[in-house]
Formats: C-alpha cells, sequence, structure tokens
C-alpha cells in the first residue's frame, strides 16, 4: 500500500511514522462520588489539548458541561453505555474543566484525553 503527500508524492512510511509520533494520552476515568451532584473529571490545569473520548460505563443518565459544573438544563446528555467525543466537527476543543453530574453513586465512566 502506498501513501501518497498533498502533492501526489509517494511518501515513504518509516518517515511518516517519525514525523508523526504518537500523541500520549491521560487516563481520568472514576466514578461518581455523590449523586445528584456535579464533580470535576479533569481540572482546567490538565485539560487536552488535542480531545476527549468520554464513555458513560454505567446504567445511568450523566451529563457533562466543560467550563462550569454540570447541570440536566446545561449539559450535554450522556446516556448509559453512550460516549462523547471531542473534537467534533471544525477540530475544535473545548478548554477548562470537564464536570459530570448523574443521579446516582458510585455510577463509573471512563475519560481519555490526549
Amino acid at each position: 500500500m502506498k501513501t501518497f503527500d498533498a502533492r501526489g508524492h509517494v511518501v515513504d512510511h518509516a518517515t511518516l511514522v517519525e514525523s508523526h509520533p504518537p500523541v500520549p494520552f491521560s487516563d481520568h476515568s472514576g466514578s461518581i462520588a455523590a449523586g445528584g451532584a456535579a464533580q470535576n473529571v479533569y481540572g482546567a490545569e490538565v485539560a487536552p489539548a488535542h480531545g476527549v473520548e468520554f464513555y458513560n460505563t454505567s446504567d445511568t443518565l450523566m451529563y457533562l458541561n466543560f467550563g462550569a459544573d454540570a447541570t440536566a438544563g446545561n449539559g450535554v446528555p450522556v446516556a448509559a453505555g453512550a460516549g462523547y467525543y471531542l473534537p467534533g466537527p471544525g477540530g475544535r476543543m473545548a478548554s477548562g474543566r470537564l464536570s459530570v453530574l448523574c443521579a446516582s453513586a458510585s455510577k463509573t465512566f471512563t475519560c481519555k484525553t490526549f
């Protein structure tokens, strides 16, 4: 299989891999400490530069919000067993902390940032 650059030239795979090293990720997975109270998944000081993947691994609806406490009114709903990914269309990444809200304690989620 051949890979081509923007000008249509064949790109050497060894050069391609060396020039695009993997982006390291951080794990912010956890569980809900107190039902009905927003909590940080990660703080603004460790906000990701490239993207975030959040998976609701519980059986209960969760809400996410960037930069402020998540509520049912301002949060992005993430259904049980579903995920939320950024960057979205246009490649923009939300800044600041990520807050999560869930009605029940001990519900789990996974969150990877990169």
